[in-house]
């Protein structure tokens, strides 16, 4: 019999020193956003046939030749022909948004248009003139980024 109440008893101790494991909280739409721009290798491509666009008309051989941009949680790099970006630089989310993000060393916001595992919509606005040549040689203007993994 005492073996019985004393079974009873460190089962009943066990069982009330066990806990539902916490749940695991949902991640954040930045967190999210944050996964599929870095995720993989973080690099992005132009998409063939119209990746980089700019008053309707595709730049993406004239003015991005062999263009990549990286994400990883804190810093953006690209490579090749970047008249619009930085080689290095950082990023974070516009306060309360999952779908601005703001460059470091300019503040200049980009907007997240679409974002998927393979494919990656991003708008900038960009107010300079940085090459000559007139209108046809200029990249003023609403860039839009249609990139790919």
């Amino acid at each position: 019999m005492k073996t019985l109440i004393l079974f009873a008893l460190c089962s009943i101790i066990s069982f009330a020193g066990c806990k539902k494991d916490d749940p695991i909280p949902e991640p954040t739409e930045q967190e999210i956003v944050t996964a599929l721009l870095t995720a993989g290798t973080g690099t992005w491509l132009p998409k063939g046939g119209g990746g980089i666009i700019t008053q309707g008309v595709d730049v993406t051989a004239d003015l991005f030749k062999d263009f990549t941009i990286k994400f990883t949680a804190k810093q953006i790099t690209t490579t090749g022909t970047t008249p619009v970006w930085l080689r290095q630089d950082t990023w974070k989310f516009k306060s309360g948004s999952s779908t601005v993000i703001i460059r470091g060393q300019d503040d200049k916001e980009i907007t997240i248009k679409n974002i998927s595992e393979t494919e990656l919509v991003l708008t900038l606005s960009w107010d300079e003139t940085t090459f000559e040549g007139g209108r046809s040689g200029s990249i003023k203007g609403e860039y839009e980024f249609t990139l790919t993994k």
